[in-house]
């Protein structure tokens, strides 16, 4: 354990906010990167405490801004619900690291190992945008990375879980499709290089691409063309 996360502690045990927030300020940032994932484990420890901790994080990005190298670590519906009301504020849901990639295309992205049995939370980003009305929200679903892939780009590129969507969930993402495409036209040359890594990804699992597979059917769905023409 470093010094600044036992500082980070002892100024925790004693609830010393400006004390805290001056600590997190005065830090660098792979620091301030070890004090929220720290801060969010506690919270997942303990459920009691989970709005202490949050709005301690909350307040350390408020006073600081949120550090680029914690953009990827909210690649789950955990880490989303924990970092909402910070990501919330001076349009951090929009904010891009060195990839060009925001919060939502790493939410989406979700875990990159093999076998992960996450699925991204199409709803619960549904009903922040619908229901709260949240431009940023909707501001950052259309923010293009490096690559030229937007969040649900990445999605349909790089998801990791290519078993079907829940009901729920698949409407989920239908909504935010539309969402994003009131403003921002799709990028047709996106499509082809998408379903090809996603038939790459079946035939390495030895499953038949095919178009009983949701995932070619939602890349055929974003992109308005026949599933038959993106299958190999």
């Amino acid at each position: 354990m470093n010094s600044s996360l036992t500082t980070l502690i002892e100024l925790i045990s004693t609830k010393d906010l400006k004390g805290l927030v001056q600590h997190y300020q005065q830090a660098d940032e792979a620091d301030n990167l070890t004090h929220l994932r720290f801060l969010f484990d506690q919270a997942m420890k303990s459920p009691a405490g989970f709005e202490f901790y949050q709005q301690l994080a909350t307040a350390f990005i408020e006073a600081k801004g949120l550090p680029d190298s914690m953009i990827v670590h909210i690649n789950n519906a955990d880490t989303l619900s924990f970092f909402t009301p910070a990501l919330q504020h001076q349009q951090h849901f929009s904010q891009t690291n060195r990839q060009g990639r925001n919060v939502l295309h790493f939410l989406l992205a979700g875990d990159q190992q093999v076998d992960s049995k996450q699925q991204p939370p199409f709803n619960y980003l549904r009903s922040m945008m619908l229901f709260e009305s949240n431009e940023v929200m909707h501001q950052a679903l259309c923010v293009r990375d490096q690559q030229n892939l937007t969040p649900i780009e990445v999605y349909l590129f790089a998801n990791q879980n290519l078993t079907e969507l829940p009901n729920h969930e698949f409407t989920a993402l239908l909504a935010l499709i539309e969402i994003q495409s009131k403003q921002l036209a799709v990028h047709q040359a996106n499509c082809r290089p998408i379903a090809r890594a996603v038939a790459k990804r079946c035939v390495e699992r030895n499953i038949t691409p095919s178009a009983s597979i949701q995932r070619f059917e939602l890349i055929a769905l974003y992109y308005g063309v026949a599933v038959q023409q993106i299958l190999p």
